[in-house]
């Protein structure tokens, strides 16, 4: 990316070498990764690229994006990298205290809104494992009048959730506040009952593999236990508690753990038959579950 007497690195032509390197060491969507890094290093936004292909970034540049290129190729997420990610079209703050928001979470946020808009005003949420906060202000945005308690168990992922609903105008309707899943907050003016209970837990099982992007991640969010249902026990024994009658828990969970999270609900007697919901890539992904 910068030696003289060849052809000029081009936007263009800096993408297609970053993707193909990218493709080479195994990196995940190598062509929008070298899009995000590139567009981060030019300060655009990524659509912008495709009308400057034939520009030449400046040599500071280019360096720029050597560093954030070697250190990508050795899986640090793009969006620990660039400090942001996109989630139902915001874009939030990320840092390595906080999964990476992903498009499969989205479901949550889609199903979550459709049974607050049912009940009418007022709703209330309780959005538990917040991190950076993303299900919980995705929710806000979607649902005008609906109040969202968001928590974490993690100190800085409160911290970083309470930043970015400030920055998207939503601090007076999405209150972030420390807890460890559905144990309730020692604070005042909080709801007796929620009409939504969301939850992205961790629910990788110890021991298990993950993708080399995903060692990157806190350990904290990601492991429970040696089956990877411990928080997913906790959350169903403790979400009919602080779940109004006819309220709904959204929860995301495992790609093998469908059948598993269905017979915890099942076996509860507090809730409905769950609905078992399917992400893009048609695994079952999201269950939906309403207290009786």
């Amino acid at each position: 990316m910068g030696t003289a007497g060849q052809e000029p690195w081009t936007v263009l032509r800096l993408l297609n070498w970053t993707k193909e390197h990218f493709t080479r060491v195994g990196v995940d969507s190598p062509r929008l990764t070298a899009e995000v890094l590139l567009a981060h290093v030019l300060d655009c936004l990524r659509i912008e690229l495709y009308a400057r292909y034939a520009e030449v970034p400046a040599e500071a540049d280019r360096s720029a994006l050597r560093d954030l290129v070697r250190r990508a190729a050795a899986h640090e997420p793009a969006a620990y990298l660039v400090g942001y990610k996109e989630f139902y079209s915001l874009r939030l703050a990320v840092t390595p205290d906080v999964l990476v928001p992903r498009s499969e979470t989205e479901l949550i946020v889609t199903h979550a809104a459709a049974h607050l808009r049912r009940g009418g005003a007022g709703r209330t949420a309780w959005d538990a494992c917040t991190g950076s906060g993303c299900v919980a202000i995705a929710l806000a945005r979607q649902v005008a009048d609906v109040r969202v308690l968001a928590t974490d168990v993690s100190p800085a992922a409160v911290a970083l959730a309470e930043r970015n609903a400030a920055d998207h105008g939503l601090a007076d309707r999405v209150r972030c506040m420390e807890a460890d899943l559905l144990t309730r907050p020692a604070a005042d003016g909080l709801p007796e009952r929620f009409d939504v209970v969301t939850v992205n837990p961790p629910y990788v099982a110890c021991g298990d593999e993950v993708s080399p992007a995903v060692r990157h991640e806190p350990a904290m969010a990601l492991y429970a236990g040696p089956d990877g249902l411990d928080a997913i026990r906790r959350i169903v024994a403790q979400a009919p508690g602080v779940l109004a009658p006819g309220g709904a828990l959204v929860m995301e969970f495992g790609h093998t753990q469908a059948d598993a999270v269905r017979d915890l609900i099942a076996r509860s007697g507090a809730f409905d038959e769950p609905k078992i919901l399917r992400d893009h890539q048609n695994i079952e992904r999201t269950a939906v579950a309403v207290r009786r």
